[in-house]
C-alpha cells in the first residue's frame, strides 16, 4: 500500500478527536504542528513525538476538550503507533467491504 500524503495527519486528527468525543477545528490542529516545526503534509513519527509532548494537552484545552489521563496514555500510544504504511484495523476492514460486494 502506497503511503498517501496528509494520511498521518488524518490519522493524527481523527484519533484526537474520537478521544476527545467531538470534532475539533482541523486549521487549528495544522497551526498547532506548524507551531512545534511539523510539516502536517509530511508528518514524522518525530514530529507526532514532539507535537504530543509539547503541544497536544494546550491543544485540546484550548478547543475545549478534557482527557483523563488513562484516555491521555492511550491516545498517546495509539499515536506513535501508527504506521502510514500498512493500514490500520479501520481501514482494513473498510476495504473488506468494498471487495465483498
Amino acid at each position: 500500500m502506497q503511503p498517501r500524503r496528509n494520511r498521518s495527519f488524518d490519522f493524527l486528527y481523527a484519533e484526537i478527536c474520537v478521544a476527545v468525543g467531538r470534532r475539533l477545528s482541523r486549521y487549528a490542529l495544522w497551526l498547532a504542528l506548524w507551531d512545534v516545526g511539523a510539516d502536517p503534509a509530511e508528518l514524522s513519527r518525530d514530529q507526532v513525538h514532539t507535537f504530543i509532548e509539547q503541544t497536544l494537552d494546550l491543544f485540546i484545552a484550548n478547543n475545549k476538550g478534557r482527557l483523563s489521563p488513562r484516555a491521555k496514555r492511550r491516545l498517546h500510544r495509539r499515536l506513535l503507533d501508527f504506521d502510514p504504511g500498512y493500514p490500520t484495523p479501520e481501514e482494513w476492514l473498510a476495504g473488506l467491504g468494498r471487495t465483498a460486494a
